[in-house]
């Protein structure tokens, strides 16, 4: 059965859905609008006198609202929390109960009861959980071939209320960490009981004018405004000074109601010691469960990270990489036999990238199969791993033929500055690489993203390039 739906959760809930001010709560309620930012930090309690004025406000009573105090109520009214002595005992009726979770401040202060999720609650919360995935992660993919055992152990490790508070994703550059995260989050997130998530990208390399590749010179002045995109995402208030805001988002995090649980997804950790940061200025071991933090990396860390549970991701396997190829390719394709395929898979190792990749320049070159294939396996066997940075030069020849090399150095140029990783606007696009004529800039654009080159997200109102693009361009 489920339980009451109570009108200051809701109310909150409304504040956030509608964007309003905590002057229009304030408005609403006739009372100071400092309060309702004092509840929403949990640094305050509504009072048995406001339980009384909402009741009067909209003509119901305290049980309608789900505003029922107990005896413990009465030391509420000075705002202040109660201490573990002073919580109310759980009769034995009730001590053989599931453990009640609340998603309101003040719900501690009514009475012990079990309760259930509405389903209006959970959809609500699934709504929020996807309009941030939206507005924050950049993935590239419409449907995921052979990820389905890695997806469900991901489900597995989140949704564990007593496994580890660290989730680790890793592999090589190419296999779909970031996919698969978004994948995780956006399918079981609200089901595995997370009831705000935030999602960041951790890149922490840049391009100098020189043309050198350095970590940022501020590690701190970097997670400082990473935790402030995060707090943004998880509505945690911060101070007006920068200089405290990763210790106010800690604290934040600790004094979230009881039944507020957060995922936090940390994605594109180049190294161990971004790892380590990210863990430290996330809020080191106080951050613990219901909290969890995803992390996606090309590093193994079981051994170097407390509290770990790590998930390996590695190329495709034959038939989710033959599917895979056929749900890229056009007439070409059709017709030809998996076995005449299978060199395919077995010269990128499954890397759905690199498949990708290999697909776009067979299709775009018009050459037949053997011969792209057997261009292919030839540099494979003279370059080994090195075979990624063949396939994006193909492509790059491909974009300069078209477009002239100008240009199609310029666009791609345009990322370095940004960080691997990070997306533009198209109008930042076009600013950045200097390519004066609109037309130009515009064809260039639109063939970098037929072969694969350039992705986009949001209603192609953001473009990015995979990191592993990033590193070559850069480095070039």
């Amino acid at each position: 059965m489920d339980r009451p739906i109570l009108f200051y959760e809701q109310l909150l809930h409304e504040r956030r859905r509608r964007g309003w001010s905590q002057e229009k709560v304030a408005q609403l309620l006739g009372i100071d609008p400092k309060t309702v930012g004092r509840w929403e930090r949990n640094e305050n309690f509504p009072t048995i006198q406001l339980h009384g004025e909402l009741c009067r406000i909209f003509g119901k009573s305290t049980e309608e609202l789900g505003l029922v105090p107990d005896e413990s109520t009465a030391s509420r009214a000075s705002g202040l929390p109660l201490s573990p002595e002073q919580e109310p005992e759980v009769s034995p009726d009730q001590s053989s109960l599931p453990e009640k979770r609340f998603f309101s401040p003040f719900m501690r202060s009514v009475q012990r009861q079990v309760t259930v999720t509405s389903q209006s609650q959970t959809a609500f919360i699934e709504e929020c959980i996807q309009g941030i995935l939206r507005n924050n992660a950049v993935v590239d993919h419409t449907q995921l071939f052979g990820a389905d055992t890695i997806i469900e152990k991901m489900k597995e490790a989140i949704a564990a209320p007593h496994a580890a508070w660290v989730i680790s994703l890793c592999g090589e550059g190419g296999l779909g960490k970031t996919a698969i995260a978004y994948e995780t989050v956006a399918r079981y997130a609200a089901t595995a009981g997370f009831t705000r998530v935030g999602w960041i990208s951790a890149k922490t390399l840049q391009l100098l004018p020189d043309g050198a590749l350095l970590r940022y010179g501020s590690v701190e002045l970097h997670w400082n405004n990473l935790v402030k995109k995060l707090a943004d995402q998880l509505e945690i208030h911060l101070g007006d000074n920068s200089s405290g805001w990763i210790s106010d988002f800690q604290r934040g995090i600790r004094s979230l109601p009881r039944g507020e649980h957060c995922l936090l997804i940390v994605d594109n950790l180049e190294t161990v010691d971004d790892v380590d940061e990210a863990i430290q200025y996330l809020g080191g071991n106080t951050l613990v469960n219901p909290h969890k933090i995803l992390l996606t990396t090309r590093h193994a860390l079981l051994g170097k990270v407390q509290y770990l549970v790590e998930r390996h991701i590695k190329g495709l396997e034959l038939d989710p990489a033959l599917h895979f190829i056929r749900s890229l390719g056009n007439d070409a394709i059709d017709g030809v036999s998996d076995e005449e395929l299978r060199p395919i898979v077995e010269v990128t190792e499954g890397n759905p990238l690199l498949i990708k990749l290999f697909v776009t320049r067979l299709l775009t070159s018009h050459l037949p199969l053997a011969f792209v294939l057997a261009e292919l396996q030839a540099v494979n066997q003279r370059l080994g791993r090195n075979i990624i940075d063949y396939l994006y030069a193909e492509s790059l020849s491909v974009l300069e033929h078209h477009c002239g090399k100008d240009a199609a150095h310029w666009i791609l140029n345009a990322f370095c500055p940004l960080g691997a990783g990070e997306s533009v606007s198209y109008e930042a696009l076009r600013s950045y690489s200097g390519i004066e004529d609109e037309e130009t800039f515009r064809k260039t654009l639109q063939i970098a993203c037929d072969l694969s080159l350039i992705r986009t997200s949001k209603l192609n109102s953001r473009y990015s390039i995979h990191s592993l693009l990033w590193k070559f361009v850069c480095d070039i």
